[in-house]
């Protein structure tokens, strides 16, 4: 029989079962009627050959269930029975029901929340794409370094080389993996937009077409073009044009140029970076006019390109790649300057870069894991719980048995039950990840401009759906494989069955396995939780208290240095002149952000040749800054305006240390006034010595740093005040927009708000791995109490039996607690064998606490301990309690 005429024969007996049994017992009927004729003529009278048939053949009833069975809808409508008896059973304990889908839906709701995060960065291709799984990123690799820092993106020059000699592309796209932030003047104000530079052959090798308008042409994309253009961003066009359906041919001033729209992308397409959404896309070659960077397109040291490729039929990765590397080769021998060492390679596109994958799968890996752990947890309550209703069910499956059903049957009832458990807890679960997902999205800092898009899609549901049924065969497979062995006789007979320490070894040894995992999981989040303190509490080398931010870059619009020079002086004027302002100063970037300058310093006073530098920090800053940052000037004195406004390149001759780079230098001597060569400058005088703070991480150790006067276009404004910071936000842009309304501020905020940054790891990690520790402690506890409370209860006689013979109280409640001590005892040591080799994979998260710090381990044992305690007195308590003479009335 076909599949199909098997499905439809199905559903047929499903939509018209009357029908389909009339028709059964007629066609039963008729060949009953025709063995009866042949019993007829061998001489039998209708009666007896009627009899007889029924005798060969058997019960017509028993005939029809086989009949039925034949079909794959006998299984679906036993199914069904199933589970509306199983309805019917968790109906009659709501309570527990509830604790138990609880309990999952927290395990479920976790895992589907961090794997949302998963398919969301490492899952989901590019929106809009064509054909997605043909892309192939492609970057530099340096092959006597390691690890990430071995990967480099392309320079322009490398991407046109790699564009116009490969062969196993249709096309190799290259866009800017840093969107530029611009300021987008519109009606006498300026506001700040996030661009992107790209290639011209971006939107065609995509295969994105332009939701109005056109995207780029090769003749867009082309140096001296007396016209840039400029594609927007669906929701930019939309949310800041009112989806205006005239605006391609108008005209944009970013960054003080008149940008020509030549096109609107379609909705949804965002570029192939995660969490970044472009407000618009201009062609690579326009980046002076967007920049005003004019050296970057030649220069063969500025790595800033992702380039992306369209794989040719029949090209894989791996000839891909071979044939990059090959053209490495050529390009490492025609620039050994610049390109030696330097390879290639390629990885599947995605919206993650491919060296970064590796973190992130490792970070989502780690939260992934944790949640499991809870989840775990949440089974072992459920299977204990379920294990308790087998026994009190015992009765009716021995009934079940004694009627013919088989042990398969039994066990399929039961799995039928937890997988409805689970069941609802996976659609509870799903509504939590929904709720969930903003939460986790809220700890990322405000000045990162990321926008990152969790949604609840096929990939989400399908790991919902199998999580939920995975879990409820795990917690439901033991209970049902218990209840379907029962011995029949012996439970009909209504034999006592006394509930031994020896018959509860399988809950005790679940107990044991949730109480392990609740070790770990305690340990882990309690380092956590301790290195976030650590972390909150690192001095960072400057007062962040009453202190307020914000990034400028006049030079963007085009501005002179003159201007640039103007411009800065009106507004530290201005923002000086605001009430409870205490002073004023100027950073080319703070520290602890992503942005660093680095050079090699060396003793001015001795010969440069032979010597090998000191690899220091550059920061360049206005006179000022230490006092308005509050950070210590040990010896000497800050810079002067003189310094600062000299137009030497070279750092106007001065410069300040920190005290790392004095001990580094000059161990046992004053360094004020001694002189240092920093790169190719000319030697520079130190004038003073700083406190050394932390410049790239919190954890960091003591690294050199020197200050110079000497600043460029782009700084960030820093504000002292006397009060609350937040409360001048507002009233400094309004003093930008009166200094020059052209320029807007970027990063606007309080340097608490700005330290959110560097805290975002510690915090994330502190706060998820906290809630699980604090979770997976709630229902350890709570199935602890379960476990022992259901113990106790089956006790109930013997311990009437104990009593009656002379046991005390003491002994009772020591008979209670020992096997909760025990059973604490043994998980206390397996769940801290374990914590101690996993908490090495938190190192690298850790700040100022080491992985198997023992007073970390000490109080999880004795907190675990004592919490065990609490959770076994409530039920001993009852047994102590218990009346000798009802006890042995029990059973």
């Amino acid at each position: 029989m076909s599949l199909f005429r098997n499905f439809a024969i199905g559903l047929r007996s499903f939509f018209r079962k009357n029908q389909v049994d009339r028709e059964l017992d007629e066609e039963l009927g008729a060949y009953l009627e025709m063995e009866a004729a042949e019993k007829m003529k061998e001489g039998m009278s209708r009666k007896d050959a009627v009899r007889t048939v029924r005798l060969e053949r058997g019960s017509l009833e028993i005939t029809k269930e086989v009949v039925r069975s034949g079909g794959w809808e006998s299984l679906v409508d036993t199914l069904w029975r199933d589970l509306l008896f199983a309805v019917r059973m968790l109906r009659r304990n709501p309570g527990s029901t509830a604790a138990v889908v609880i309990a999952l839906a927290l395990g479920i709701g976790l895992n589907t929340t961090v794997f949302s995060f998963v398919n969301a960065l490492l899952l989901r291709p590019p929106r809009r794409v064509e054909a997605p799984n043909k892309l192939v990123e492609l970057w530099l690799h340096n092959r006597v370094a390691s690890g990430i820092q071995g990967y480099l993106p392309l320079t322009y020059p490398d991407y046109v080389y790699y564009r116009d000699h490969n062969q196993s592309f249709t096309g190799l796209l290259a866009f800017d993996g840093d969107p530029e932030p611009v300021i987008w003047n519109r009606f006498g104000e300026g506001q700040v937009v996030q661009g992107q530079l790209v290639s011209g052959n971006f939107f065609s090798v995509l295969g994105v077409n332009a939701f109005l308008g056109r995207t780029f042409l090769p003749e867009d994309d082309q140096t001296g073009n007396p016209q840039p253009v400029v594609v927007l961003g669906h929701s930019f066009w939309q949310q800041r044009l009112g989806s205006d359906p005239r605006v391609v041919g108008k005209s944009l001033l970013l960054n003080g140029t008149n940008f020509n729209v030549i096109g609107v992308a379609p909705s949804g397409f965002a570029g192939l970076l995660v969490a970044i959404e472009p407000d618009f896309w201009v062609p690579a070659t326009m980046i002076e006019q967007v920049t005003r960077d004019s050296g970057r397109l030649t220069n063969r040291q500025a790595y800033w390109l992702l380039a992306v490729g369209r794989l040719k039929p029949g090209v894989d990765a791996t000839r891909a790649r071979t044939e990059m590397n090959r053209l490495a080769g050529v390009m490492e021998q025609d620039h050994p300057d610049t390109n030696k060492n330097l390879g290639a390679t390629v990885f599947p596109a995605a919206l993650v870069p491919g060296p970064y994958r590796g973190y992130v799968s490792a970070f989502t890996g780690l939260l992934m894991a944790v949640f499991a752990l809870v989840l775990l947890i949440a089974c072992v309550n459920a299977a204990s719980l379920l294990l308790a209703r087998a026994t009190g069910r015992a009765r009716e499956m021995a009934i079940r048995s004694a009627l013919g059903a088989g042990r398969g049957r039994l066990i399929r009832q039961m799995l039928v039950e937890s997988t409805l458990l689970s069941g609802l807890a996976g659609s509870a679960g799903l509504v939590l990840a929904y709720w969930t997902a903003p939460l986790l999205l809220s700890l990322k800092p405000a000045s990162l401009p990321i926008t990152l898009r969790i949604p609840l899609d096929w990939r989400v549901l399908a790991f919902t759906a199998s999580v939920s049924l995975f879990t409820g065969l795990a917690f439901g497979l033991t209970p049902a494989l218990r209840s379907a062995k029962a011995q029949v006789a012996p439970i009909l007979k209504d034999e006592a069955q006394s509930a031994s320490y020896r018959k509860s070894r399988l809950r005790s040894f679940l107990m044991i396995g949730e109480i392990s995992t609740c070790v770990v999981l305690l340990v882990g989040a309690t380092l956590c939780v301790r290195s976030l303190v650590n972390a909150s509490s690192i001095d960072p080398g400057f007062d962040t208290q009453r202190v307020a931010v914000a990034t400028l870059d006049p030079g963007s619009l085009g501005y002179s240095e003159a201007q640039v020079r103007s411009f800065y002086e009106q507004l530290s004027r201005h923002i000086g002149a605001l009430p409870g302002v205490s002073s004023t100063s100027f950073v080319n970037h703070l520290p602890l952000g992503s942005a660093r300058e680095q050079s090699s310093a060396i003793e001015g006073n001795r010969s440069a040749a032979g010597q090998k530098g000191v690899s220091v920090d550059v920061l360049r800053v206005a006179p000022g800054y230490f006092e308005t940052m509050g950070i210590p000037l040990l010896r000497g004195r800050d810079f002067i305006p003189k310094e600062s406004e000299s137009s030497n390149q070279a750092s106007a001759g001065a410069a300040i240390i920190n005290d790392a780079m004095a001990r580094k230098l000059w161990p046992s001597q004053d360094p004020v006034g001694r002189r240092i060569r920093l790169g190719e400058d000319t030697g520079l005088e130190i004038i003073g010595v700083v406190k050394t703070g932390k410049y790239r991480t919190l954890g960091e150790e003591p690294i050199p740093l020197v200050y110079l006067p000497r600043l460029p276009s782009r700084r960030t404004l820093v504000v002292r005040t006397s009060g609350d910071p937040t409360a001048l936000l507002d009233a400094i842009r309004r003093e930008i927009q009166t200094v020059d309304p052209n320029i807007a501020a970027t990063d606007l905020e309080t340097m608490q708000q700005y330290m959110t940054l560097p805290l975002f790891p510690a915090r994330t990690t502190g706060l998820l791995l906290g809630a699980s520790g604090i979770l997976a402690l709630v229902l350890t506890c709570i199935g602890l109490f379960g476990v022992i409370s259901y113990i106790v209860s089956q006790r109930t006689h013997e311990i009437g039996v104990r009593m009656a013979l002379g046991a005390r109280r003491g002994d009772v409640l020591k008979l209670v607690f020992g096997h909760g001590l025990a059973v604490t005892s043994i998980g206390l040591a397996v769940g801290l064998a374990a914590a101690f080799g996993v908490t090495r994979f938190l190192s690298a998260l850790l700040y100022g606490i080491s992985p198997n710090d023992p007073v970390t381990l000490l109080s999880v044992s004795l907190g675990l301990a004592l919490v065990a305690l609490l959770a076994c007195y409530l039920p001993a308590r009852r047994a102590m309690r218990v009346d000798p003479m009802v006890a042995l009335r029990y059973e």
